[in-house]
């Protein structure tokens, strides 16, 4: 037994930690999680029996719970998490199974000029729809991503964040706002780093190895930001802003103080600066099919078809981004690099910056890491709001209690039906 925890307190733990290995590994055997866990296997089969009881668990067989090579597997349908993510370019609303497959997307694009008050009552009516379409008791719990700058403030305990670009979003506390209207707790973290955490935890890398360090790159729109994992852990700072990279200076000469952005990371490499160099030199390319009102992704678009306007505009915004990755690289040292789905996901656009990486950094270090895309289908800032959910409500012993009380609430239920018929 672990000092100071008694017996109670070890038996919630291990409950668990079985389902934790369950839900992370898909079936297996008593044998295999007793092994992988090092629990005893009368204490796995006590374990086992219980959550039969509570109707969350499967069994690979007919009549035959007592066999030693069966396969045991979660059965969570109807139980759900949520994740909720805001930036300058739109709102998103993804319904999550409890074993993270995507049930419900919502997505709404925000316009230039749209009231941001407009906007948040906006998200609000959509996430209580959909809290009351899947039921707030079903709903384990629910994460809102917000963009950098995102400082946890230890004077009074409150949670800030300033958009660069997108002033209106501070006008507003939105994170209270959703927890009023949807009546449940909502968690809060950078998008970056959940983002991160969710690249982590599904990186062929990391499966290898544990203690493998990865940063994912993003730039949502104008800014730039990161989310930084070193051993399964997520990088956060003494107030939180680990991984601000889009604020590191790379040109000294460039207009810059607290609130001006030129000179910065974000400002040369951030997305939208592949507007700002198609437009410095629209006029040397008659024959582009751009125009002034173009946008990123009609210069993305026009970047796939070779147009040598949008080859100049995007290269450039690759070599900027290369030159920044060198600093990263030196500061960090990370294994694995990985850039968002907000740059052009071409083998060109990817080679240029790896050139440019290779121009600064030294060939010993530079052969050691690897840069890549995303191998992940869906927005990863979204699943790594499921995964900060599920982290919560293992750190705190929550998960099987709130899970008990769904299943006896449909216990309840079908009791009720029966009885009426």
């Amino acid at each position: 037994m672990i000092k100071g925890m008694n017996s109670s307190e070890m038996q919630k733990n291990n409950r668990t930690l079985v389902f934790k290995t369950l839900l992370e590994c898909g079936s297996m055997t008593r044998t295999e999680l007793a092994a992988g866990i090092g629990l005893q296997k009368a204490t796995i089969t006590n374990i086992i029996n219980e959550f039969l009881e509570m109707g969350i668990i499967a069994i690979d067989g007919d009549g035959a719970a007592g066999r030693r090579g069966e396969n045991i597997y979660l059965k969570l349908d109807g139980i759900y998490t949520m994740s909720i993510g805001i930036t300058r370019k739109d709102y998103q609303i993804e319904i999550f199974s409890l074993d993270g497959k995507q049930i419900k997307h919502v997505r709404h694009q925000i316009r230039k000029y749209e009231d941001i008050h407009r906007v948040v009552t906006g998200l609000k009516e959509r996430a209580l729809e959909l809290v009351n379409q899947f039921g707030k008791q079903n709903i384990l719990g629910i994460c809102l991503a917000v963009p950098g700058l995102y400082i946890r403030r230890k004077t009074d305990g409150k949670d800030m964040f300033q958009v660069a670009e997108f002033a209106q979003l501070s006008q507003v506390d939105i994170h209270r706002e959703l927890e009023e209207a949807l009546g449940v707790p909502v968690l809060m973290k950078h998008d970056a780093k959940l983002a991160a955490y969710a690249e982590w935890r599904n990186a062929k890398e990391a499966k290898e190895d544990k203690n493998v360090s990865l940063i994912v790159i993003r730039s949502r729109g104008f800014g730039i930001g990161a989310g930084i994992v070193i051993n399964g852990k997520i990088v956060e700072g003494q107030v939180g802003i680990a991984g601000e990279i889009g604020r590191m200076g790379i040109n000294y000469n460039g207009k810059r103080n607290q609130d001006e952005c030129m000179g910065t990371f974000e400002y040369y490499a951030g997305t939208e600066s592949a507007v700002r160099y198609m437009l410095e030199r629209l006029y040397e390319f008659p024959d582009s099919v751009l125009d002034e009102d173009s946008t990123y992704t009609d210069i993305v678009e026009a970047y796939q078809k070779r147009d040598p306007l949008a080859v100049y505009a995007i290269e450039k915004m690759a070599w900027m981004l290369g030159y920044g990755i060198a600093n990263i690289v030196y500061m960090i040292n990370p294994d694995c690099i990985i850039l968002g789905p907000d740059y052009p996901e071409m083998e060109c656009f990817l080679e240029k910056v790896r050139q440019v990486v290779k121009q600064f950094v030294h060939p010993l270090v530079e052969e050691s890491i690897t840069i890549r895309y995303s191998a992940l289908s869906e927005d990863s800032f979204l699943l790594g709001g499921y995964y900060h959910v599920l982290e919560a409500l293992f750190k705190e012993n929550l998960i099987l209690e709130k899970i008990r009380h769904i299943t006896e609430e449909d216990i309840l239920e079908e009791t009720a039906g029966k009885t009426v018929g």
